[in-house]
Formats: C-alpha cells, sequence, structure tokens
C-alpha cells in the first residue's frame, strides 16, 4: 500500500473527521462526509488495510459499528490537518 490509496478525496475526507470527533459510526459518516454512501463504504477497508483506523463493533441494541483512528491514522490525520490549515492561509 502506499499514497496513491489515500489519493481517493473520500479517504482523506474521513480521516480529518476522525481526528475532530474521535469515533463516529458509519451513519455519522454518510451524514458528514461529503461523499457518496459507495464512496466512503469503498475508502473504509482501505484505511483498515492501511492501519489508519479500526472499527468497534457493539454487540448489544443498537447494533452499531463506531469507526476510529489508530495510532497511526491519528499522526497521518494530523499532518493533514496541518496541510489543510496552511492551504487555508
Amino acid at each position: 500500500m502506499s499514497m496513491a490509496e489515500l489519493e481517493q478525496t473520500t479517504a482523506l475526507r474521513i480521516l480529518i473527521h476522525l481526528l475532530k470527533k474521535k469515533k463516529a459510526s458509519r451513519t455519522d459518516l454518510r451524514k458528514n462526509i461529503d461523499a457518496s454512501v459507495s464512496a466512503i463504504y469503498n475508502a473504509l477497508p482501505k484505511l483498515k488495510t492501511l492501519k489508519l483506523i479500526d472499527e468497534d463493533s457493539k454487540e448489544t441494541f443498537p447494533f452499531t459499528v463506531e469507526v476510529f483512528l489508530t495510532q497511526k491514522g491519528r499522526r497521518v490525520a494530523g499532518h493533514l490537518a496541518e496541510i489543510e490549515g496552511i492551504l487555508a492561509e
């Protein structure tokens, strides 16, 4: 895996969103990421393969899956936020 996996805009948006929110359900991602549902669902396995995110499945009602950044993911998302700040100058 390489940077090419992150070139998908949706993957970058997910990382930034999780940096701000700490955890998010897939429903939350669909509501707050400006991307199609299929783009979000395509990005999640790529981010998991890169070990940037992980998932926590609730085994009681409501049966939700929460997505969160790994330590590596927080580092990458932090750099992305820094770049976003530079571009906003």
